[in-house]
């Protein structure tokens, strides 16, 4: 094992959004001494899972919004980007979808329309530290748009995905993380591309990399790594992609399997 990567929510994160930092600082520590990496890899915003590590957050690697945005130890390694004219063109189409909102993410920020309802606002800064409010998507000033995160009728999860993936097909393709929740990313720019990526950069093979995830969007993760972990919570499609089951987020199963991996 040289290199660790995990997903954050439903995997490294229990229910309430927090972790034993006490057990962390111990874990890391012995990564630390033994000069294995540790990298978040996560739909999440990078400004968010940075605010997760505030202590060692420069020493750390993140493979964020899902591959497309890749930092080591706060240099960017790669930023994928959508032209300006897909990236209206996926918002005007989603525009027209009943019931579901969505969240434009750009380099810069997160935005949101003012007229989402707030209960989809308010949830959305629970995942985005970097977030702004605007009247309409066409006054975003943002250099890079990269993604887009859905929220849609469960019921309708599939149909919404497959039209999207058909609609935008070498644009931008649908990945689901349950619940109602689409992410939009670049084709080729899922999480196991930041993988690469670093691991290219650090001269570190596949084979020495052991992974943690819980949901459809960590399969390609789980493809590319040596080691594959599913958390007891995570679909059985995912668990039976793995190398190994393991306890669930509840019970900090990440931490816990560090901590025997490094004695």
């Amino acid at each position: 094992m040289r290199a660790v990567a995990t997903d954050i929510d439903g995997t490294f994160l229990t229910n309430r959004r927090d972790y034993d930092r006490q057990l962390f600082d111990k874990v890391y520590a012995a990564m630390v001494e033994k000069d294995i990496r540790f990298i978040v890899a996560s739909g999440d915003q990078y400004y968010f899972l940075r605010s997760l590590f505030p202590q060692v957050a420069d020493q750390l690697a993140f493979v964020a919004e899902n591959g497309v945005l890749t930092i080591d130890r706060g240099t960017e390694v790669h930023c994928g980007r959508l032209t300006m004219t897909d990236a209206q063109a996926v918002i005007e189409y989603l525009e027209k979808l009943p019931e579901v909102n969505f969240i434009v993410c750009g380099r810069r920020s997160a935005y949101v329309l003012k007229s989402a309802p707030a209960e989809f606002r308010t949830g959305a800064r629970r995942f985005y530290t970097r977030i702004k409010e605007v009247a309409d998507f066409s006054v975003i000033q943002d250099d890079v748009i990269f993604k887009f995160a859905l929220n849609v009728p469960p019921a309708q999860q599939e149909e919404i995905s497959r039209e999207i993936d058909t609609r935008f097909a070498g644009i931008i393709r649908a990945t689901s993380s349950g619940n109602g929740s689409i992410d939009l990313i670049i084709p080729g720019m899922d999480k196991s591309h930041g993988l690469k990526l670093l691991l290219t950069r650090w001269g570190i093979s596949p084979r020495d990399l052991v992974v943690f995830g819980d949901g459809e969007n960590d399969l390609e993760m789980f493809e590319l790594a040596g080691t594959s972990y599913a958390m007891g919570n995570a679909p059985q499609n995912v668990q039976q992609a793995a190398t190994h089951i393991i306890g669930t987020n509840d019970e900090q199963a990440v931490l816990h399997t560090l901590e025997k991996l490094g004695e």
